[in-house]
């Protein structure tokens, strides 16, 4: 049998149910409780964390791996389905099936045990769902003796008929002086067999007068058809043409000639900082003359071989990601030496000293530094803003004595092809729109606030809301990131 893990979301705490190979025991999500706090169901950091922890503990205490995954939530709060989906995928646990409330209880009431207290009962009725389905509804069938096995005769003799009998029922029902009345000749017996001689005698008399014909046989006539007389008319087959299919005509189609993918300027190739824009070609631009017939400058002059290759001694270029920097940009932080075996993350939330000494560790001492002190636009008490060039990170705490903590990053300035400043899937300064959605699809949202304006801002993670945001030049395919943050320590959209 499978083994299931069912969590229940409920209104103030989380509980855990395990079933392994038929077993159903409660799990704990915490040393010295059952439950532990539940979190905001928008909130998708907290539900990641949550999952990835009840996966852990079940694997550790039950010692089995979950095969499949029950979340039970309030009934009606459909709304956030989406939200557990995305947090299941990013724990990398069992794609999970969402369970209402009263379905949960219900199943348990169905199929499970009696006296399962009001808190319990959800997150085992999720395993016995899972297990047995929803409970049946309906009325109960009709239970009659051959179900249960026993006699089928009824327990009371039959109740008397509505009308009442003349005479005996029965021949043992008759009196013993019935038999005196048997003396005298019964009238309907007389009369019935009258009617039985009178009926015998009625066809006897049928049957002899059917012996005499009614008429003489008629005369029977001969009538001769002369041979000539009926003409014999010949019918001469028809021929069906066979048709005829016209040849296959066999067309020649040239092959198409192949543009070579545009390959990617490497950040490394720069010496002194020094960036030939001419030299720089963006992911989704080529160069096109306008002056010639649309075709690229690559597709121009190629000859198609008659095996569809080109004629160029140059073999086609591939095309090449850029190259990350030594600090690469998440939804969830900062990583130091990414894609390496010495890869750092620094995340939101961890200690603003240690989170400084890393990033500056990276890139160098920091050219700008606000300083701790008080930030309209940041919730915190007291932040710290720290800058190299185009990259800032925030620090933040809520009194002196706090020692802080990362907040946010946010970046604009020079094309990222310049600053080698990216996330993992490539996305930085100057990466299109269609970058972006090849990058993220349809679960990225991408915004126009104004018609008149043709700028927008975008998400990249909208369900669980740690993703990347930005804004871009225009909402096509080929508008361009003008910036970009992650982190919610401070404001950075204002209408």
């Amino acid at each position: 049998m499978p083994t299931v893990l069912s969590l229940h979301l409920g209104a103030t705490a989380v509980h855990a149910a395990v079933s392994v190979d038929g077993r159903i025991d409660v799990l704990a999500l915490a040393d010295d409780r059952a439950s532990v706090q539940a979190p905001d169901p928008t909130d998708g950091r907290g539900l990641v964390a949550l999952l990835v922890d009840a996966y852990a503990r079940c694997v550790r205490i039950a010692d089995a791996v979950p095969d499949e995954l029950v979340l039970v939530r309030a009934d009606g709060a459909g709304a956030v389905d989406p939200v557990l989906t995305e947090a299941a995928r990013r724990a990398r646990v069992p794609e999970p099936t969402v369970l209402d409330e009263m379905r949960a209880v219900a199943a348990l009431a169905a199929y499970g045990p009696r006296g399962v207290s009001s808190d319990l009962a959800p997150v085992l009725g999720g395993v016995f769902w899972k297990r047995s389905g929803d409970a049946p509804t309906g009325p109960k069938p009709i239970v009659t003796r051959a179900d249960l096995g026993g006699d089928s005769r009824p327990d009371r003799p039959p109740s008397a008929p509505s009308v009442v009998a003349v005479g005996p029922r029965t021949v043992f029902e008759e009196e013993g002086g019935s038999a005196g009345r048997r003396r005298g000749v019964s009238l309907p017996l007389v009369s019935a067999v009258v009617v039985v001689a009178l009926g015998v005698l009625g066809v006897f008399l049928v049957l002899q007068s059917d012996e005499q014909p009614i008429a003489p046989p008629p005369a029977t006539a001969t009538t001769t058809v002369p041979a000539s007389a009926t003409p014999q008319s010949t019918v001469t087959p028809t021929t069906v043409p066979s048709e005829t299919v016209p040849p296959t005509v066999t067309s020649t189609v040239e092959p198409l000639a192949t543009v070579p993918p545009t390959t990617l300027g490497d950040a490394s190739d720069e010496t002194d900082g020094d960036t030939s824009a001419s030299a720089t070609t963006m992911p989704g631009e080529t160069d096109v003359d306008p002056d010639s017939d649309g075709r690229s400058d690559t597709d121009q002059g190629a000859e198609v071989e008659p095996d569809g290759e080109t004629g160029s001694s140059e073999s086609p270029t591939t095309t090449e990601a850029p190259r990350l920097g030594t600090v690469t940009l998440s939804g969830v932080g900062l990583t130091v030496d990414a894609t390496t075996d010495d890869e750092v993350l620094v995340g939101f939330g961890d200690d603003a000293g240690t989170a400084l000494t890393l990033v500056s560790g990276a890139l160098g001492e920091a050219i700008g530094d606000s300083g701790w002190g008080a930030d309209g636009t940041c919730a915190a008490a007291e932040v710290r803003r720290l800058g190299w060039g185009g990259l800032q990170i925030v620090l933040a705490r809520g009194s002196v004595d706090d020692p802080g903590r990362l907040v946010q990053w946010y970046l604009d300035g020079p094309d990222s092809t310049q600053t080698s400043w990216w996330t993992l899937e490539r996305i930085g300064i100057g990466s299109t729109v269609a970058d972006l959605r090849a990058a993220h699809g349809a679960g990225m949202s991408l915004e126009q606030p104004s018609e008149r304006d043709p700028a927008g801002w975008f998400d990249t993670e909208p369900d669980l809301g740690d993703g990347v945001l930005g804004a871009v030049g225009n909402t096509t395919d080929s508008g361009r990131v003008l910036l970009m943050w992650a982190g919610d320590g401070c404001q950075r959209r204002f209408s």
